[in-house]
């Protein structure tokens, strides 16, 4: 989703936000429960500047469910606005964009190693977004206009370089790394950084369209981004967002106009798996990567019916599962896992408020 709308439609509707619990804490199983792992993280952002971001833990081997489970472990809450989530090596590491701190966690037993102040040089807060790992290191967009690399082992950060307006998705392809400068629509670019060598330099910006956002790669080297819609002042719709291919050795940028409303996406096998927001409706669309074509107008077969808006969609690449979350921005949402046939294994209901990224620990 656009930050802008997010928070257009959030600060509107703050006083009305509460907090619904369901009847039932369990997730509900399907048929082929998956076997595969020990547990599924989600993390949830929570209400815009509520500082009620959540992390709930689902053990896989035993179904038990615990909604808050980093405050259960560490005995208190995680911050304000838990935006984006990356398991790499032992640990995972919790992008808190409200609070500007990176939570570090053990993945195994949630237990906090440490968090990361993202300060900028006047003290005040970066807003870091999203997150990327490579090569013993993890990169962090910020809305100051920031890419922040921090070392895994050390847990410090150790490098900075000033990308475009509101950076979003950062993608690393090639030994470089690509930033969406989505600006809030004000900023229409990709950045280009060079993270060979121990500094990184910003080689060049591609013109991609107006707000940037989402990004991902297939095994090519193609880079697709997409486009979010973007607003005036008032919150009304100026230009309609697009899906893009773009080609790292030429430069060049496709529109591919089989995609409609794009928002987040995944690729997996050389598939981008799309969130398409038409009419009000969201569904997942599925896009071939090496065919170049639309190869499915919903990716759900099993007639599984998702009353609230598509929020967001992981993938756990070793079990093929996907999990899709939903929202109404007010209330907490639900995450649902599908097979690769789009066949639904099971969902766990009210997980948390904006429920966003799904991973899964072994």
């Amino acid at each position: 989703m656009n930050p802008k709308k997010i928070f257009f439609y959030l600060s509107l509707m703050a006083a009305l936000c509460i907090t619904a619990c369901s009847d039932d804490d369990n997730p509900i199983d399907n048929e082929n429960p998956s076997t595969e792992g020990e547990a599924l993280l989600v993390l949830s952002e929570g209400s815009f500047n509520g500082n009620n971001s959540t992390l709930a833990q689902l053990n896989l081997l035993t179904d038990d469910l615990d909604k808050d489970y980093f405050r259960t472990v560490n005995k208190r809450g995680l911050g304000d606005t838990g935006n984006d989530m990356l398991l790499y090596g032992s640990k995972v590491y919790i992008v808190v964009n409200m609070s500007s701190t990176i939570e570090v966690i053990e993945a195994a037993t949630g237990k906090s190693i440490t968090r990361i102040d993202m300060k900028a040089d006047d003290g005040s807060g970066k807003q870091p977004r999203r997150i990327a790992p490579h090569n013993g290191k993890v990169y962090i967009t910020s809305f100051d206009g920031t890419v922040t690399r921090i070392d895994t082992t050390s847990l410090i950060i150790n490098g900075s370089v000033e990308v475009g307006m509101n950076p979003e998705a950062v993608l690393v392809n090639n030994n470089k790394l690509y930033v969406a400068n989505s600006g809030f629509g004000y900023d229409n670019t990709v950045s280009v950084i060079d993270i060979s060598g121990d500094t990184m330099i910003e080689e060049t910006k591609i013109e991609v369209g107006a707000n940037p956002v989402n990004l991902g790669s297939d095994s090519q080297g193609d880079i697709y981004v997409s486009l979010m819609p973007t607003y005036d002042e008032s919150g009304n719709i100026q230009g309609a967002g697009s899906f893009k291919r773009l080609n790292p050795a030429t430069g060049e940028v496709e529109t591919i106009d089989e995609v409609e409303s794009p928002d987040r996406f995944v690729i997996a096998d050389n598939k981008a798996y799309i969130i398409s927001n038409v009419g009000g409706t969201t569904k997942v669309v599925v896009y071939d990567c090496l065919e170049e074509k639309l190869i499915s107008e919903n990716f759900i077969q099993d007639g599984t019916n998702i009353s609230n808006t598509l929020y967001n969609i992981s993938v756990d690449t070793q079990s093929s599962e996907f999990f899709i979350t939903e929202t109404d921005y007010i209330t907490p949402g639900s995450v649902y896992c599908f097979d690769k046939e789009g066949k639904l294994q099971y969902k766990i209901a009210d997980v948390g408020i904006n429920p966003t990224t799904a991973i899964v620990v072994r």
